[in-house]
């Protein structure tokens, strides 16, 4: 990162720009005209989709002239760097922003899914045909219900799910585009050995907390991996095995009748100390502060 490069992610979106909703994962905006302009280049650490109904803007994705247009999607991956943003007066767009932790945790990594992605990387820029163009306004015009009836039990993992469906279509646009449903083009090492880290902790559930661990399952060093995965996904090996861990107590805290030490015997802590302090360095609240909370906020 260069000193003038500035990072945007759902944080910085929220604490910088009105939106329509946003969790900790997911950011839904239908307009540019909140967000700070800026000269310097922007680093995104989310999955960017932005779907252009009138109008035009032109910017410059990773070094390359992009000019959207209505009808057109843009596609920017975690990692991407954008620059000079430029729109005309009468633009109108429907933004949707996915975190990389919720991206990379929540797709099925076994599939050609990752092929699509590498595709994606290198094509910035869809122009949509009127069906897919109804189905992605189909698709955003459920989103926009949904936001209009908040409250509810499960309200955050219905939007996921929406999201996740969206998503999933946009993957098979893209595959579309190949004339044998895949990225055809070289698939570095480095993308390969992240794939197959981000499965081997998905196979874990959190319970296997060692850099080293994952490092000799992959036949490469600690070091190397925890360097590869900030290169390709700007967080760190350990960051990773945080985050899937985290992921796994939170359910068990939202969805099960543990207790506070089942969940910790169940997630291989040492006691329920260190499981405590783990929480809170996650989360800013202790187990019992953090399920108090979530059904506080269920109850609303």
């Amino acid at each position: 990162m260069t000193e003038n490069e500035l990072k945007i992610n759902i944080e910085s979106i929220i604490n910088e720009a009105k939106t329509d909703y946003y969790d900790g994962d997911i950011v839904v905006m239908d307009s540019l005209k909140n967000v700070p302009t800026t000269t310097n280049p922007c680093k995104l650490e989310l999955l960017l989709i932005v779907y252009c109904t009138k109008g035009f803007f032109n910017c410059c994705i990773n070094d390359t002239n992009q000019r959207i247009e209505a009808g057109n999607l843009m596609v920017c991956l975690p990692m991407t760097i954008v620059t000079t943003i430029k729109t005309s007066e009468d633009i109108e767009l429907k933004i949707l922003g996915l975190s990389s932790e919720a991206l990379f945790r929540s797709l099925d990594l076994s599939k050609d899914f990752w092929n699509i992605v590498l595709y994606a990387s290198n094509n910035y820029v869809i122009t949509l045909d009127n069906e897919r163009q109804t189905l992605l306004n189909r698709f955003y015009s459920l989103l926009q219900f949904k936001l209009t009836h908040k409250h509810g039990l499960f309200h955050k993992e219905i939007m996921h799910s929406l999201f996740q469906c969206a998503f999933f279509e946009l993957a098979e646009l893209l595959a579309s585009y190949n004339d044998n449903k895949r990225y055809t083009g070289v698939i570095r090492q480095g993308d390969l050995l992240f794939r197959r880290y981000i499965e081997l902790l998905a196979e874990s559930g959190g319970l296997e907390r060692s850099v080293k661990a994952y490092a000799e399952k992959l036949c490469i060093t600690p070091k190397y991996l925890s360097s590869l995965c900030k290169k390709v996904s700007g967080k760190t090996a350990l960051s990773w095995i945080h985050q899937f861990t985290i992921d796994a107590i939170i359910k068990r805290l939202k969805y099960s009748n543990m207790t506070i030490k089942e969940i910790s015997d169940s997630m291989n802590f040492p006691n329920i100390s260190f499981f405590g302090k783990f929480v809170k360095s996650q989360t800013g609240m202790s187990p019992s502060e953090y399920r108090k909370k979530m059904c506080s906020a269920d109850n609303l």
